[in-house]
């Protein structure tokens, strides 16, 4: 149970991270990128990042977070509903 709610919780971590970049792109004059939604350019937001000032660990641990948190949620559910399903007899 405690991988499902730490998975949960890393995706969760990594939502806010990537809100708070949409939101900077948002603020320096790229209207959409709050509604782009997984078309969301990364690499732009690098660009705009080095004339800004604004820090690069942050992305990379987002991304972490995210796949840490994927793989957790996965492994969660195997560990507590189990690898293989329960036949009835």
């Amino acid at each position: 149970m405690a991988m499902l709610i730490l998975g949960v919780i890393l995706i969760g971590f990594a939502t806010v991270l990537d809100t708070v970049f949409r939101a900077r792109m948002t603020r320096i004059g790229h209207k959409w990128a709050l509604l782009e939604g997984g078309a969301f350019d990364y690499s732009r937001y690098h660009r705009e990042r080095k004339q800004h000032g604004w820090a690069a660990w942050p992305v990379y641990l987002m991304w972490a977070a995210l796949v840490c948190g994927i793989a957790l949620l996965i492994g969660g559910f195997f560990t507590y509903f189990g690898a293989s399903p329960r036949h009835p007899r």
